[in-house]
């Protein structure tokens, strides 16, 4: 999924989104998850009714793995696993940092749970939220000594720098091992690099 594209239909009406756009093109459609209009990557969904039931269950039983590629405000550190529940559920997020200095961070991150919003609370509580998410206070100050590309890149980024970018499971009839990944998309890939060749380390 595009960053900007709805998921699926949403309060305000819009006329085009994911779940729309599928269901013009396959005979059937079953989704079953979303991502934030603002984010971007993988969205898995069902072209066959019968599967329905089995996927619901991967999901629920945490049998399908999702894998996030995110860009923060500071430092959380080399990695951690937060467990703060949201919306007074079980939550739990793992992660690890990737590249990034003190201003921002490069963090990949698996969900353990599928909960509304879980990355982004988990990060506000933290108080690293994630880049460009004006709900949860994503917003960078200029950092003494970064590049200039690096300041108009943090300022500027236009969307929740958030990216779905690997599932993996078991196929629910044939128990084959499934992986599918998605290249982070220009805005966010060109965020990495940058960060990346600034890392001290």
């Amino acid at each position: 999924k595009p960053a900007g594209l709805p998921s699926q239909q949403t309060r305000q009406g819009h006329r085009q989104h994911l779940y729309g756009a599928l269901q013009a093109r396959e005979s059937y459609v079953g989704l079953h998850h979303r991502l934030d209009t603002p984010a971007s990557g993988l969205v898995l969904v069902t072209l066959d009714r019968a599967l329905n039931r089995a996927i619901a269950s991967a999901f629920k039983e945490h049998r399908i793995h999702r894998r996030y590629l995110l860009a923060v405000v500071g430092n959380p550190g080399p990695r951690g696993r937060w467990a703060t529940p949201v919306d007074n559920r079980a939550a739990v997020t793992r992660w690890e940092r990737l590249a990034g200095d003190d201003y921002a961070s490069i963090l990949a991150a698996e969900l353990e749970t599928g909960r509304t919003h879980q990355i982004r609370v988990h990060l506000a509580w933290r108080k690293h939220p994630l880049l460009g998410d004006p709900v949860y206070g994503g917003r960078v100050t200029r950092p003494a000594g970064a590049s200039e590309r690096l300041l108009s890149m943090l300022s500027d980024f236009p969307r929740q720098a958030l990216h779905a970018r690997e599932l993996t499971f078991l196929h629910p009839e044939s128990s084959e091992p499934i992986h599918v990944s998605a290249p982070a998309p220009g805005d966010l890939a060109g965020l990495i690099q940058c960060l990346s060749e600034e890392d001290p380390a």
